[in-house]
């Protein structure tokens, strides 16, 4: 039900019936936070949502999956926090090793700032954190 909420522009109630979840002692999962991510996206509630975020390991004991870092870039992207959306991006790739995505986004951001030498040194931060022992990239 939260998730349909917060699709349908009812994101305000989602986040309600969250509450009304956790006064019933129900604990949220992994599921549960892609849809509340996905209610703070949508109504632009950047502070909660980074907060939430944030606290998914820590207090929720959710391990943070692909899912949750792409709600987050969402949730920057809409509130017009570009470059923030992009710096935690490249973090998420690097965090899961996801090289064909930074790739992908790199190939982007080089095409918009050719001259712009932070995006290579990003990208091959990503490689470095994936590259197995005898040096073949895991792709």
């Amino acid at each position: 039900m939260i998730s349909s909420l917060a699709s349908n522009s009812r994101e305000k109630e989602a986040l309600v019936m969250v509450d009304e979840m956790y006064e019933k002692g129900l604990r949220a999962n992994e599921v549960t936070f892609v849809a509340v991510l996905t209610a703070c996206a949508r109504a632009r509630l950047v502070e909660l949502g980074l907060e939430l975020f944030h606290s998914l390991l820590g207090e929720f004991e959710v391990v943070p999956i692909m899912e949750h870092y792409g709600c987050v870039v969402d949730l920057l992207g809409r509130a017009g926090l570009l470059s923030e959306a992009n710096e935690f991006l490249w973090s998420a790739c690097k965090i899961h090793g996801a090289v064909k995505l930074s790739h992908e986004v790199g190939k982007r951001l080089l095409e918009l700032q050719p001259e712009h030498c932070r995006r290579y040194v990003v990208l091959s931060n990503v490689h470095t954190g994936v590259e197995r022992r005898d040096g073949q990239l895991k792709m």
